[in-house]
């Protein structure tokens, strides 16, 4: 048996949390066994536990004590694989787990912040110096995700795209019927859907904009999402009278709200792949993006544009 950590902040709703959530379910378990280390409670650790995953917590309250209690960790608990999905602190992990002798240690990239400048780049080189030099296997959701986290590595980095449980995605007329029924639409109203938490990358100001510049047409906006930006999206749309917008927040049945849309739209500034895309396509729904979502996200079905 071949023992696993992934290690990530928090378990909630997020694409990575879905990606390590497929990762773990779809492993043969007769093989290999993951657990899971995070520094806050999440909302969706159930679903983890449920499929076998022992949740540990460290809580990071400086950068040299989460090394003194990762290095107790990982001298208590013997993995084979030290597998970190966070950004930040990366490297943090990858020492402290080759110090305490893990011969497999992953370092995965879920994102590409195409949103800073080239000329900037080589802060991110120094940056990842420690990543780079502790890591000794390198994964990306795309070829532009390994790029960005490993500059020095790009051409070993294993780029494996973001896959999701077909069956969880399938489009349902009576769920379509139902779900547009709760929205209070007619079958002439056209939904266009967003996934994605509320903040500056996903762009929802964006989504509002354009609901602004439609409100006279038989059209809802959908955002399911929470995050640091939903009370002021809200309020935003509250003053500005933005009545064809509807707010969702957070929500654990997104494939149903798929069913009901006609459009995904998905304008965000810069994404790593962008799993909810690929959600989206799956569900048959045409995908308007904007032209920052990596290409690996377009599953050739004719819907995703540019």
């Amino acid at each position: 048996m071949i023992n696993i950590l992934f290690e990530y902040p928090q378990l909630n709703c997020g694409g990575t949390e879905v990606v390590m959530y497929n990762l773990a379910k779809f492993f043969d378990s007769s093989q290999y066994h993951v657990d899971i280390l995070v520094r806050k409670q999440g909302n969706n650790e159930e679903i983890f536990r449920k499929i076998g995953c022992s949740i540990y917590l460290i809580p990071f309250t400086s950068k040299e004590q989460y090394k003194l209690d990762l290095m107790t960790f990982f001298n208590s608990y013997h993995y084979d694989v030290v597998h970190t999905h966070m950004h930040s602190d990366m490297g943090l992990v990858m020492e402290c787990a080759s110090k305490a002798g893990i011969l497999v240690r992953v370092a995965h990239s879920h994102n590409a912040r195409l949103d800073i400048p080239h000329l900037f780049w080589p802060v991110q080189i120094f940056r990842n110096w420690c990543v780079e030099n502790y890591a000794n296997l390198f994964f990306a959701c795309s070829h532009i995700a390994a790029k960005w986290m490993f500059p020095r590595h790009r051409n070993s980095v294993y780029v494996i795209y973001n896959a999701i449980d077909l069956d969880d995605f399938k489009f349902d007329v009576a769920v379509r019927k139902q779900k547009r029924k709760e929205l209070g639409v007619t079958d002439k109203t056209k939904v266009i859907i967003n996934v994605g938490r509320c903040t500056d990358q996903k762009n929802h100001s964006f989504i509002l904009d354009r609901a602004k510049e439609l409100k006279n047409e038989d059209i809802l906006f959908v955002i399911i999402g929470d995050g640091p930006l939903f009370k002021s999206l809200s309020k935003r749309i509250e003053d500005e009278y933005i009545s064809n917008v509807h707010m969702m927040g957070k929500r654990f049945d997104v494939s149903q709200w798929l069913c009901a849309a006609d459009v995904f739209i998905f304008p965000s500034i810069y994404e790593g792949l962008g799993i909810v895309a690929i959600e989206a396509q799956a569900c048959r729904l045409r995908v308007l993006s904007t032209n920052t979502i990596p290409i690996e996200a377009d599953m050739q079905m004719g819907s995703l544009n540019g």
